[in-house]
């Protein structure tokens, strides 16, 4: 690595907030055991979707989603749902359940904080460099730790989706079944074969608000399902970009995905995390998550202005440095508590 290439992620930071309590005993993470990647035989882009090339420019990454693929071997699959399950345990309170949209989403959020097993499975080096490959552009694992995974466990009424239409609040992830598909009935992944913009014109909602949920219908026509052959596989997909959902259940079973979340590694990429939905997340350390975030996109953009072989150009280098501010400063908007009636 030169003086002036960019710092590919942020680690974990060392000391979690307090209100993340982590398991007492887990089973540990060995990539040479746990992982079996194998590439999916089939993706989908986001100009097969109706977008542009322009869209294609903002990320850089042309796939939208893939069909299913393994990640984790039976061994790590079923380390996996020990884990999960142990989380879901210990999980006090009702902090794990969230009505929206008039559904009741199921979950664990900032599991790297409470598992080694899942921080050192997020933060894998192997992973990471596989998705890159997958999604054709150099990805880490998310700039912000609670999002680098979300456990989802299936609602108590067969009535209620898993999970309902919608568009993530994050780049790019993977849905990973972590249970035995043969425990449940239903439960399809499903994806919209169409932009956000004409999900949520047939929805009825502002394209901005479609990570909210919605309680309503998309044609079948225009969707295409995914059944998971087993556990430990997972679906790729450009989050935002892929409206999506997890179908209800056809009878009473376990069926938990895990989502772990990414980041493109180029900081001249769009932002294309919602960074104003985030900030309202209940997720103890989102604030702090936010200003490093900023800090970590703003700091490449600036170390690469230090470099000497730069072009001394003044109005150049100035509107560079403005927009290598940007990160930042938006960072400090989301997380400023006086704007929010704060103390």
């Amino acid at each position: 690595m030169t003086a002036f290439d960019p710092v590919p992620w942020l680690p974990v930071p060392s000391h979690p907030p307090e209100a993340y309590q982590p398991l007492k005993a887990e089973p540990a993470f060995d990539p040479s055991r746990d992982l079996k990647l194998t590439k999916p035989e089939r993706s989908w882009t986001l100009l097969d979707l109706g977008y542009t090339e322009d869209d294609v420019a903002k990320t850089g990454c042309p796939i939208a989603f893939t069909t299913p693929f393994r990640i984790l071997s039976e061994e790590g699959a079923a380390r996996l749902e020990e884990v999960v399950k142990l989380l879901r345990e210990e999980t006090q309170g009702g902090g794990f359940e969230r009505a929206q949209s008039n559904s009741r989403l199921v979950y664990v959020a900032g599991g790297v904080y409470r598992s080694k097993f899942l921080r050192d499975l997020c933060n894998s080096v192997d992973i990471a460099a596989f998705l890159s490959e997958v999604a054709q552009i150099p990805l880490a694992p998310h700039s912000l730790p609670s999002q680098q995974i979300y456990i989802n466990y299936p609602p108590t009424h067969l009535n209620e989706d898993i999970d309902r239409w919608h568009a993530d609040s994050i780049g790019f992830d993977y849905v990973m079944l972590a249970t035995d598909p043969d425990s449940f009935e239903g439960g399809e992944f499903e994806v919209f074969l169409g932009t956000v913009s004409e999900a949520a014109e047939i929805l009825g909602v502002n394209a901005a608000e479609i990570n909210l949920r919605v309680n309503r219908e998309l044609p079948p026509n225009r969707t295409f399902q995914f059944s998971f052959p087993a556990a430990g596989f997972a679906v790729f997909q450009q989050g935002f970009r892929v409206v999506h959902r997890g179908r209800r259940l056809s009878r009473p079973g376990d069926r938990i995905t895990v989502v772990p979340g990414y980041v493109a590694q180029d900081p001249y990429t769009a932002e294309v995390n919602d960074l104003a939905n985030i900030s309202t997340y209940p997720e103890p350390a989102i604030e702090a998550e936010l200003v490093r975030h900023g800090a970590w996109r703003s700091g490449q953009k600036l170390h690469r202005l230090l470099d000497p072989d730069r072009p001394q150009d003044s109005i150049r280098q100035r509107a560079a440095l403005e927009e290598a501010l940007t990160d930042a400063l938006e960072a400090l908007r989301l997380t400023d508590r006086d704007s929010k009636g704060q103390s």
